[in-house]
């Protein structure tokens, strides 16, 4: 990087976009091995051979598209590409692959329906993967915003209405001062009992003394 230019982000090693590319690809076989072999079983007569071939196609389309694809974003850093490059890789690495599997399984022939059909079926892959990504994101954000006042409360808080919308802690709060302001009522009522009891003693006093 030149002084003053831009940092460019960091790239991944050969090594790991090849081991990133099997890991897909095994993912794929696997999955074409159950799928093989169920259509297998209901619509060939030989359903292991059947199972094998969608097995092979299966892993050659998730290598060479996950490849392909690794491949174009390591030119911009994975993490730094923006949802439009997401896009175009997704649709180049479906044209790749489907272009280079219809080439060695159905012929020559089937090369550009193939690249048109696996173009298609990238882009709109990564565009529903960018929605439900850019969905999660929105939900996750709301959840750390307050939660929405009721109409109630949104009215109480304006300044003309005589009334004021309480938490429960302002409410708590609320209590314990009126359970204060009891409590020392309550404490000054014994005292004025306390004294008119003291005041009471001597008089009954002088009215046993004038009766004897």
């Amino acid at each position: 990087m030149t002084l003053g230019g831009p940092i460019l982000p960091e790239k991944q090693s050969p090594g790991a976009l090849v081991k990133s590319a099997l890991v897909v690809g095994a993912l794929s076989g696997g999955t074409g091995l159950l799928f093989g072999s169920a259509i297998g079983i209901i619509r060939s007569s030989h359903p292991v051979i059947f199972a094998l071939a969608t097995t092979g196609q299966w892993f050659a389309l998730g290598t060479t598209f996950w490849g392909s694809r690794a491949v174009i974003l390591n030119t911009w850093g994975e993490e730094h590409a923006s949802s439009r490059q997401n896009n175009y890789a997704s649709s180049l690495a479906g044209g790749v692959s489907g272009g280079s599997v219809a080439a060695l399984t159905r012929g020559r022939s089937n090369i550009i329906p193939g690249m048109i059909m696996f173009s298609l079926f990238g882009y709109l892959g990564q565009i529903s993967y960018n929605s439900l990504s850019s969905s999660r994101r929105a939900a996750l954000s709301t959840t750390d915003q307050p939660p929405a006042l009721s109409f109630l409360e949104r009215l109480a808080s304006k300044k003309w209405i005589p009334m004021k919308s309480l938490s429960d802690e302002e409410y708590e709060d609320m209590l314990q001062e009126k359970l204060i302001k009891v409590e020392a009522e309550i404490a000054l009522l014994d005292e004025n009992i306390a004294a008119l009891r003291a005041t009471e003693k001597p008089n009954m006093s002088e009215q046993l003394q004038k009766g004897d």
